[in-house]
């Protein structure tokens, strides 16, 4: 009997131990996942509002947690999410954390942190090293910036950059016009759109984009218009000097978006 009582008392606190451990383990896992999350940051794309080797604060409340729809994604299929509602959208100047795209496709493990100064709908552009938005004052999204517009310039090689089209001839100090789609855009497909969205619509679609005497193939169908099935955003590192952003990889879109990192001083 006395061994019994020993034995007995041993399962229950094992299963104690057990429910507890799983308790944690869900608590951890859904603070991660539903409120905040923290990455390392190693490069100096965002100084000086965050340095090279911080670890940032990701705030999922602000924008809302982003929930897998499936796994597809692991094996190469489309990406499918679900957004919870947040406290409010996306807004010019906040810090974004997001999975980086390129050549337009998902990668759980590549994370970016950018400033968001282009939202859907926008229009974006850069003369002499200067970002313009068509929605807003210069003075809105030019003031995280390291370095002044003649700095910029001088400071600043002349890259190609997306949508890496040797017509248009962009580069990272004069870059665009380039419209940022909204979800349920429909645009006419000309040669300069066809050029500025293949990679979207391939993103979208999961097949590549065929152009063929002035006329774009879908699914090897002829299309005119094309309707976009994401909100589009417009991420620039503070370092304009020293940045992968979407000058190189494009509009991210708003599927790819993990949270905003509360700085405080990130004054709109």
């Amino acid at each position: 009997m006395k061994f019994r009582s020993v034995f007995a008392r041993a399962v229950y606190a094992l299963s104690i131990f057990i429910t507890v451990a799983g308790c944690l383990f869900v608590l951890y896992f859904g603070l991660r996942v539903f409120i905040i999350d923290t990455y390392p940051v190693n490069t100096g794309s965002m100084m000086p509002a965050i340095q090279p080797g911080s670890r940032i604060v990701v705030n999922k409340l602000i924008y809302g947690a982003r929930l897998y729809k499936n796994l597809d994604f692991l094996d190469g299929g489309k990406l499918q999410t679900l957004r919870i509602k947040g406290s409010r959208g996306i807004s010019y100047n906040d810090v974004v954390v997001f999975n980086r795209a390129h050549p337009m496709e998902f990668d759980i493990t590549k994370v970016y942190v950018k400033r968001c100064i282009g939202l859907p709908g926008d229009t974006i552009w850069i003369r002499n090293g200067k970002y313009q938005n068509s929605s807003v004052n210069d003075g809105v999204i030019l003031k995280h910036f390291t370095a002044h517009n003649s700095q910029l310039v001088s400071d600043s090689p002349m890259q190609v950059c997306f949508p890496y089209s040797e017509t248009l001839g962009w580069t990272t100090l004069n870059f665009g016009p380039l419209y940022l789609p909204r979800k349920g855009d429909c645009i006419a497909l000309s040669p300069t759109n066809t050029s500025l969205y293949r990679r979207i619509m391939t993103y979208e679609n999961g097949v590549n984009i065929r152009y063929s005497s002035d006329t774009v193939f879908l699914h090897d169908q002829p299309i005119q218009v094309y309707t976009f099935q994401d909100s589009y955003y417009f991420m620039a590192g503070d370092n304009f000097a020293d940045s992968s952003d979407s000058r190189f990889f494009g509009p991210v879109p708003e599927a790819f978006i993990i949270g905003v990192v509360p700085l405080k001083n990130n004054d709109k």
